[in-house]
């Protein structure tokens, strides 16, 4: 997949496109159903599939105490573009020229990728202040002779999929719902540091990953089912996100993995943990022995959840 991170230049010469346009912020089912829409109509018309999209949401340009927190990261959303057979990602700053321009404006810019249909959600807009919709973009592929491509906003048990309803789940503890959403598992990728070895001494031993990106969002505070990704070798775990209030020692949030049968050390490594289903929330417990008798009855939990899983 090619990737180009800079919008400027002469018409560049690729031959015919089909363009799939979004925030993709979180490339959730409906940013799937865009991308797969288009990749269809690339095939069938023997043209490349570009997606078109920020690095930064717009909003830190129109409203910046308005961002909200990412839900992956811009390495991330590249290798789920590819993933997902997007020949090339444009995938470049929303700034201040690009908030200022016309739809009319906006379009011109695009043609020099030598598109021949442009494939949208419904509830997409552009050009300055949103003024652009999909009925003017129908309008303006009749004018021009474009195709344009809208697709139904997807619904899952009566609620539309979005990135802000993702969020919501995620910072509420509601993990299955939000992979549903998804349409994958929700990761956190993040290189192991050590910690107090508490976990060692009560008999569970954890892979430790702080929350270092600030723009990320954090997933609500408790225990989950989890799964592991180490050196391409997925295992089962138990996650614990929080703070520790049994000692009260850690300032900030970060994320503990008892990683089930597996003891290599793992110190420095880059490990992916994929959060599964929602536990229980985090609590304090009066004395060690109290907290490990509740962390054994976490994994037999869990243990019998992947095995219904399986």
């Amino acid at each position: 997949m090619e990737i180009i991170n800079d919008f400027c230049g002469p018409r560049i010469e690729r031959g015919a496109s089909v363009i799939a346009l979004g925030t993709f912020d979180g490339l959730h089912l409906g940013h799937c159903d865009v991308i797969k829409a288009a990749r269809q109509y690339a095939d069938k018309h023997n043209c490349k599939l570009l997606a078109f999209t920020f690095s930064n949401h717009p909003l830190s340009e129109i409203k910046p105490e308005a961002v909200p927190a990412k839900l992956i990261t811009n390495k991330e959303k590249e290798i789920l573009f590819e993933t997902l057979g997007v020949d090339i990602l444009v995938n470049i700053p929303f700034t201040h020229y690009f908030s200022q321009l016309s739809p009319e404006e906006f379009l011109e810019k695009l043609k020099v990728f030598s598109f021949k249909c442009l494939v949208v959600g419904e509830n997409y807009s552009y050009g300055f202040l949103g003024k652009g919709n999909t009925k003017t973009l129908i309008k303006s592929g009749q004018e021009d002779g474009f195709d344009v491509i809208v697709r139904k906003l997807i619904e899952i048990k009566g609620t539309v999929v979005s990135s802000s309803k993702i969020r919501e789940l995620i910072k509420s503890g509601e993990i299955a719902l939000a992979n549903e959403m998804l349409g994958r598992e929700y990761s956190i990728c993040g290189t192991v540091v050590s910690g107090a070895n508490r976990g060692g001494c009560l008999g569970f031993p954890t892979a430790n990953i702080e929350f270092t990106d600030r723009d990320l969002i954090v997933p609500a505070k408790g225990v989950y089912a989890a799964k592991v990704l180490i050196d391409d070798i997925e295992y089962l775990g138990m996650a614990n996100i929080g703070y520790s209030p049994t000692f009260g020692d850690i300032e900030n949030k970060r994320l503990e993995i008892n990683i089930f049968d597996f003891i290599e050390d793992i110190y420095g490594k880059d490990i992916t943990v994929k959060l599964i289903l929602y536990i229980r929330g985090e609590c304090r417990f009066n004395s060690p022995t109290e907290l490990y008798e509740q962390i054994q009855k976490d994994k037999n939990v869990i243990l019998a959840f992947f095995k219904e899983e399986n």
